[in-house]
């Protein structure tokens, strides 16, 4: 993808101070992304210790992350009508103090109710976070006039696996969630709010009336259905991975608790590697083409376990899933901003919505193939998605700009 530089921000003044500006611009989004997965990673890593301290049954403890996705829903439509009317930066500044401070009310909930709604909270502040920080993203990309989005969404997975180690060598030594949470979020919020003073700017169009008098509710719209059908794809086979991925290793290929659990990291690791490594190939390649080889690439990662199903060749196939579906997310986003340059939070946003509808609905519909055949034919929807995946992306729309 190309995008022209008067499509978006570009700094003024010599080359050479542009350049900088530019660069600071970049490093500023790649920590707002870090902070993002670090946060919800400081918080997934101590579920257990939130759950031992308020005595909670495994049921009790499923109604509480209830909250959780049902505030990430709710949000995810509003949040695009607040950036094109608001603008990505005071959306992501309010978002991140809504975050990281329900980041230490779990810490503190005396109880199941509150609890839950401080999840709920959490979720609809990482929501508008994520829309305000994917919007600011396309802004430096259009910047750059090449992709960078993908080395964004790796900022978030490398913030998640610092968040998460960070979150288990605190628990090893027994620190309290209290205390975990609260300096985590003093020094995520230090972090955070050094970034935002060097966000990019609005685009002009953003700032107008006529702007403002879009529609608060962001929903798909022509054009946008296909890239938030790859989303949902996508996203559904990662949360199939998340919820059933180490418990297919164990059950299916007699693999132990810890090997499981390196099976997720494999996962975890060719994702990384798959971000880092997007944005090069997605220019050489466009956006079509480059979504439908990594559709394809994934699509034998998921059928691998499954074909052979021994521990090995679960890890190649978790790597290969890993890498497939990295840069799927980032990818849809920029395009559908690009198809509507003057309002890229919008399109996020209800392209977004799609994508937490298969996300939501992956772990469920696996436990129930499961419990109609077996998990072994249940994980036969990874490489059924990827197919759908690669069958959508060949429908992808070029923007305007790229044709």
């Amino acid at each position: 993808m190309a995008v022209p530089k008067a499509s978006g921000f570009v700094p003024s003044g010599s080359a050479t101070e542009a350049a900088r500006r530019l660069r600071a611009m970049r490093l500023a989004v790649s920590a707002v992304f870090f902070v993002t997965g670090a946060a919800f990673a400081t918080w997934a890593s101590r579920v257990p210790a939130v759950q031992d301290r308020l005595d909670l049954s495994a049921g009790q403890l499923a109604v509480a992350l209830v909250g959780l996705s049902s505030g990430a829903f709710l949000c995810l439509p509003l949040m695009g009508g607040l950036v094109a009317r608001h603008g990505s930066r005071t959306v992501l500044c309010l978002g991140m103090a809504t975050y990281l401070t329900a980041l230490v009310g779990l810490a503190f909930a005396p109880g199941l109710a509150l609890l839950t709604l401080t999840l709920a909270l959490f979720a609809c502040g990482n929501t508008a976070v994520d829309v305000a920080m994917n919007t600011q993203g396309v802004l430096v990309e259009r910047a750059y006039a090449r992709p960078v989005l993908g080395g964004f969404h790796a900022m978030f997975s490398l913030g998640g696996i610092v968040g998460a180690g960070v979150g288990g060598l605190v628990a090893w030594a027994g620190v309290g969630t209290g205390p975990h949470f609260t300096v985590a979020a003093v020094v995520l919020c230090a972090v955070a709010g050094t970034a935002v003073t060097a966000l990019a700017p609005e685009p002009k169009r953003a700032e107008r009336t006529e702007g403002d008098s879009g529609p608060l509710l962001a929903l798909p719209g022509p054009g946008l259905w296909i890239p938030g059908l790859v989303g949902f794809c996508a996203l559904m086979g990662e949360g199939v991975v998340n919820d059933w991925g180490a418990v297919y290793l164990h059950e299916a290929t007699g693999a132990s608790a810890g090997a499981a659990g390196v099976g997720f990291a494999v996962f975890s690791a060719g994702m990384v590697i798959g971000r880092l490594a997007a944005d090069r190939v997605r220019s050489r390649f466009g956006t079509a083409r480059f979504t439908a080889g990594c559709a394809a690439v994934a699509a034998v990662g998921g059928a691998v376990p499954v074909a052979v199903p021994t521990a090995p060749a679960g890890f190649v196939g978790y790597g290969l899933l890993g890498l497939g579906m990295a840069a799927v997310v980032p990818v849809v986003f920029s395009h559908a901003a690009d198809l509507r340059p003057e309002r890229p939070g919008p399109s996020i946003a209800a392209v977004s919505a799609v994508g937490y509808v298969g996300f939501l609905a992956g772990p469920p519909v696996i436990g129930f193939l499961t419990e109609a055949t077996d998990l072994r034919t249940a994980m036969l929807v990874l490489p059924a998605l990827m197919l759908a995946m690669a069958a959508l992306a060949t429908r992808l729309r070029r923007p305007v700009t790229e044709r």
